[in-house]
């Protein structure tokens, strides 16, 4: 059997190859010519034949006219069962030519585009929007769905939040914007920034990490590699960071998506977070240059973790920088929303002598410098503690949402 399929991705070879064929029905050679073409969104019209003649079609993807042509030769007689192929329905018998023109929509599960390149993206990553897209891991075949760190909307009535709830948060922010910075410095390198991002920011980032989170590189529960799952799910936006190699890459090894870029507004608020620690650091220390205690970095890689209310992260350090990263001292800057956490910070990887502080909804954790290399994890998520607004707004699961910046 011949085959020509026009695609975009690098592994149809092998997507083909192991497609489920009756050898008793198709020849046992299958011969493949791929033809890559751009990335836009595209309608495939695949076309099969039966012995007797050969039929062609065009696919039209509203920018450029592609050629989409699968040509097969299918064994058939008078007296063989209907031959079925794996590419479409039955052809059915008889001395008449038989057409069947399989069309496959597939412009809502296309990735978007990150700047000039192309992404590649598993075959079968091709079937379904992302809202209801599996991705299937290319090494174990493990396949898993993309985590919604929002809860599906329902019919259902929804309770508001009580006014003595909404009056507090409203108290809360203008405390917030009318006393200005509130922050204190943990240990030389790390600040906490306290109620930092409005409740309307941080709607604007709940939302946008859900849309970035359902599409190519979203929201899945990594793992290592005995097996062993982490106990939360996880984003990367920049680069990929892989725990089983603890590397970072430019794909994703599970699906070979690319990482989005971090949003513009991410990356302003993480400049302006460490503009104003260093404010506090002048302040407080009175150190004649707050960048020596504390570096400034332009964030390259931003990893998203969204933990439920029974999720975790033991102690560990954050040293899977490139070198020269971790010889500057150059700062993590983490965001918290959501559910509050107790965080846990020292110098060893013991839970008993680390410190601990607790993180709510819109601070803001910054370490590095002297505190680059610092033990640190997630104990305790505390439920029911997110601001009730943001709830209401967003929808967010039960949990916390966590972003971590740093330059590799």
């Amino acid at each position: 059997m011949a085959v020509s399929i026009a695609v975009e991705v690098e592994e149809a070879h092998e997507a083909l190859r192991t497609a489920q064929v009756d050898d008793n029905l198709w020849a046992p050679a299958l011969n493949l010519t791929v033809v890559m073409i751009p990335r836009e969104k595209f309608q495939a019209v695949y076309v099969a034949k039966t012995q007797e003649g050969q039929n062609s079609s065009e696919a039209v993807n509203g920018v450029s006219e592609v050629n989409s042509v699968i040509a097969s030769d299918l064994p058939h007689n008078g007296n063989s069962p209907p031959l079925t192929s794996p590419l479409g329905p039955s052809l059915s018998t008889g001395e008449e030519k038989t057409q069947i023109e399989i069309s496959q929509q597939v412009e809502n599960c296309l990735p978007p585009k990150h700047g000039d390149e192309d992404v590649p993206l598993s075959i079968k990553s091709l079937k379904t929007p992302a809202s209801d897209r599996k991705f299937e891991n290319s090494e174990s075949s493990e396949v898993f769905e993309p985590f919604d760190i929002c809860l599906p909307k329902t019919s259902a009535v929804k309770l508001k939040p009580s006014l003595l709830a909404t009056n507090r948060e409203r108290r809360n922010e203008t405390k917030r914007t009318t006393e200005g910075l509130n922050g204190r410095i943990l240990r030389p390198g790390m600040v906490l920034l306290k109620s930092y991002i409005s409740i309307s920011t941080q709607t604007k980032i709940v939302k946008r990490c859900r849309h970035l989170g359902l599409g190519p590189g979203g929201f899945y529960q990594p793992g290592y590699r005995d097996g062993a799952k982490l106990h939360l799910n996880m984003m990367c936006l920049g680069k990929n960071w892989d725990p089983q190699t603890s590397k970072y890459g430019d794909y994703r090894p599970t699906d070979g998506a690319k990482p989005p870029p971090i949003p513009k507004e991410f990356y302003e608020l993480v400049m302006k977070a460490i503009e104003d620690s260093h404010v506090l650091i002048r302040k407080e220390s009175e150190a004649g240059n707050a960048e020596q205690i504390l570096p400034r970095m332009t964030p390259d890689i931003c990893l998203v973790n969204f933990y439920s209310t029974n999720g975790r992260l033991g102690l560990h350090q954050d040293r899977d920088e490139s070198h020269e990263s971790i010889r500057k001292g150059l700062p993590v800057v983490s965001f918290s929303i959501g559910d509050a956490a107790d965080f846990k910070y020292g110098d060893q990887r013991d839970v008993d002598t680390a410190k601990e502080v607790m993180l709510e909804s819109g601070d803001v954790l910054i370490f590095g410098g002297d505190a680059r290399y610092v033990f640190h994890g997630v104990t305790t998520i505390h439920t029911n503690t997110a601001p009730k607004t943001l709830l209401e707004q967003t929808d967010l699961r039960p949990g916390r949402v966590n972003l971590t910046f740093r330059q590799y």
